[in-house]
């Protein structure tokens, strides 16, 4: 289980750095935050069954709209 977190920690840093090259700092860790909301969000109504109130619905997808404007416009 812990070799398992290492490699997924150590590849999302890899990714994290190959984004923050492409994109910018402010645009990487935007989605950064985004993609740990919705992931965060996931395992909370998957694993430990969970329900999302309204509030909690609209700003996950506030968030999801907010990076996509960004890495639109």
């Amino acid at each position: 289980m812990l070799a398992t977190a290492l490699v997924l920690y150590t590849l999302g840093n890899l990714s994290m750095i190959a984004l923050m090259r492409t994109s910018g700092l402010s645009l990487a860790i935007s989605l950064s935050s985004v993609a740990q909301l919705i992931a965060i969000n996931a395992i909370a109504v998957l694993v430990f069954d969970e329900r999302l109130g309204w509030h909690q619905g609209v700003g996950v997808l506030l968030g999801i709209a907010s990076v996509t404007l960004m890495v639109i416009g």
